[in-house]
């Protein structure tokens, strides 16, 4: 007899997820993919390889097209908060960044819902951000970006993340500067961080237990400047 599995899906506005765990809640096999504009056409893809005959039940996030029948489906936000208390029970805080969202969600000492903060409609500042100026700087993407940005020893350029338009003169400024390529990708990088803590983190508040994810939470370049 197949061994049942739940099938999970989650389409953002960069990168596809697709997750088959067991009954218990044990990952068995996951796929993380880069859609290029193309999430349905993306997900199809993943789960043309999925031997869909052993799923006992599906679930997708909100933001997920339909391509299967009888999919379940839940808020975001509140998939993303189920998941950190699952693996993370004694967490204080959800900092959630992706490719356009990103979102603070704080605890209080019973891990009752306590606030939440985000970003406004504009999606400058976030994952997608690096994305485009790794575009503009000819490097493969925001990983190479951030390989880059992590090899930098010298100084670090002040370039502006809310707006890419700023962006962009900041990166000419620093190139005629002599800034290097890997310290204008730490530049990028450190921008980028300081956005999230601007936005979302309160100056006068703690947090020692802090579940960081979303594509952005792969940039070890940024995890290390928040």
């Amino acid at each position: 007899m197949k061994k049942k599995v739940i099938i999970g899906m989650d389409a953002g506005s960069v990168m596809v997820s697709c997750v088959e765990v067991d009954l218990d809640g044990t990952i068995l096999h996951s796929e993380y993919r880069a859609h290029g504009g193309k999430p349905a056409e993306t997900l199809i893809d993943i789960l043309s390889k999925t031997d869909l005959s052993a799923a006992a039940g599906a679930a997708a996030t909100n933001s997920t097209m339909d391509v299967l029948d009888g999919v379940k489906k839940y808020d975001n936000r509140l998939s993303v908060i189920a998941s950190a208390k699952h693996y993370f029970p004694d967490m204080e805080a959800v900092l959630n960044v992706g490719g356009e969202k990103f979102f603070l969600t704080s605890f209080n000492e019973d891990g009752s819902y306590r606030s939440l903060k985000s970003n406004t409609s504009c999606a400058a500042g976030t994952g997608g951000f690096l994305d485009q100026q790794a575009t503009r700087l000819n490097l493969a993407g925001s990983a190479e970006l951030s390989k880059k940005a992590l090899s930098n020893t010298g100084d670090i350029p002040k370039i502006a993340s809310r707006c890419s338009v700023f962006a962009k003169t900041d990166i000419i400024h620093s190139q005629q500067e002599g800034y290097s390529m890997e310290e204008i990708c730490d530049g990028l990088c450190l921008g980028l961080a300081n956005n999230i803590a601007d936005t979302l983190l309160e100056s006068d508040a703690e947090y020692s237990n802090i579940v960081f994810c979303g594509g952005v939470a792969k940039n070890r370049a940024v995890v290390e400047h928040l």
